[in-house]
């Protein structure tokens, strides 16, 4: 009897033990992975060449939050510290910033809005194994097959498809022309539009681009007001909008015009009289100029002041980026797969101006903005989801 209590008690406590032992294990499994002081983030961005405009406002809404952040303690008590790599205008020095930056070690990578640029980093970047966050606009950056890679703003497969549907059923314009900068980027979004056009059994007038070098467009804008337009849809960058609209003003063009968030931005603004401005659309990422919110006015305004560059759609979706890492590197610490894990798990993180969900392709931002000029100040229509949302 008693060799038998011995026995029952002992297999009681090894049971125990190894119940123990599983909690144990499984405390470990769960706790966060320790992070380096301190924690190491690198960036590439156009900080010089043409590309430099949309560039630096990656810089600035990566580095402000940064800076944010440190001086409020950090991330789980631990400072970031940023390394930024200048990818200027083409795609083989975008590939070398890249290198440098890896070379480094960083836990996290953040990449610019170039497309070009994050298509020729993406393969280095997954063979690093290292979460890679950008704000490329191509429709296909997610497309990479690559499970680091996520996009935090939206991109111009969303606007191929929201665009035509505003202008044909809300604007009732059903004779649009379209002109757009010829590179990847908005030769890419003009293929999307033409089939988001027949799908509403629209067909453009004329359907023409220019060269990102191009200083004038008044042929193709004669080509569409020739052809009997009723409206416009354009597609480009800050710096090239503001030439097409200023052109238009010049050649007494008045066509309803409806584009990306280059039509509002303010640097396009900057550039247009009130007149060659006024009546303009515009659907894309969201743009701090309309609130009113008291805190995204003091925000904005500490970014003018220290970058002499108003924020844009862009700064915003990079200060979210930045904050979106914070709460996921104190959710799961510093190990690379769980960031990246988390990140692919991202459910309703609220931002600045919306909620950001991860789709099965990596996109986490589905909410975007309709956009107004009255006069050079940019009104908020309203938001507008993609389907995917």
């Amino acid at each position: 009897m008693l060799v038998s209590a011995l026995a029952k008690r002992t297999s009681i406590q090894v049971i125990a033990l190894g119940g123990a032992l599983a909690l144990w294990n499984t405390a470990l499994e769960a706790a966060p992975a320790s992070c380096p002081s301190p924690i190491p983030l690198g960036l590439t961005t156009a900080l010089t060449g043409n590309l430099a405009l949309l560039g630096t406002q990656a810089r600035n809404g990566v580095e402000f939050a940064v800076d944010e952040i440190n001086k409020n303690g950090g991330v789980a008590g631990k400072q970031l510290a940023l390394t930024t790599e200048d990818t200027g205008a083409s795609s083989t020095d975008a590939l070398n910033a890249m290198n440098r930056i890896i070379d480094g070690k960083p836990l996290v990578i953040i990449g610019s809005m170039i497309s070009p640029h994050v298509f020729a980093q993406t393969e280095s970047v997954t063979k690093s194994e290292t979460p890679f966050l950008v704000g490329a606009t191509n429709a296909k950056v997610t497309a990479q097959n690559s499970r680091w890679l996520f996009r935090t703003h939206v991109h111009d497969g969303q606007l191929a498809e929201l665009i035509p549907t505003y202008l044909v059923k809300s604007l009732g314009k059903t004779k649009p022309g379209i002109i757009a900068v010829a590179d990847d980027y908005g030769l890419g979004a003009s293929k999307g539009i033409q089939e988001a056009l027949a799908k509403l059994n629209v067909t453009p007038v004329a359907v023409t681009s220019y060269a990102p070098s191009d200083k004038d467009m008044s042929a193709q804008l004669l080509e569409i007001k020739d052809k009997g337009a009723d409206s416009l849809i354009l597609f480009g960058r800050p710096a090239d909008i503001a030439l097409v609209m200023k052109q238009m003003g010049d050649l007494g063009i008045k066509l309803t015009t409806i584009g990306n968030s280059s039509i509002v931005a303010q640097t396009t603004l900057n550039n247009l009289s009130t007149a060659e401005a006024d009546g303009a659309y515009a659907i894309g990422g969201m743009i701090p100029q309309p609130s009113t919110d008291p805190k995204i006015v003091d925000w904005s305004k500490q970014i003018l002041a220290r970058y002499k560059v108003p924020a844009d759609n862009f700064t915003v979706a990079y200060y979210d980026t930045v904050y979106l890492l914070k709460d996921v590197i104190e959710k799961v610490g510093c190990d690379k797969a769980a960031i990246r894990d988390s990140l692919a798990a991202t459910k309703g993180w609220k931002g600045l101006f919306i909620e950001y969900t991860a789709d099965n392709a990596g996109d986490l931002a589905h909410t975007l903005g309709i956009y107004r000029n009255k006069g050079k100040t940019p009104e908020f229509v309203g938001p507008i989801k993609d389907t995917a949302d």
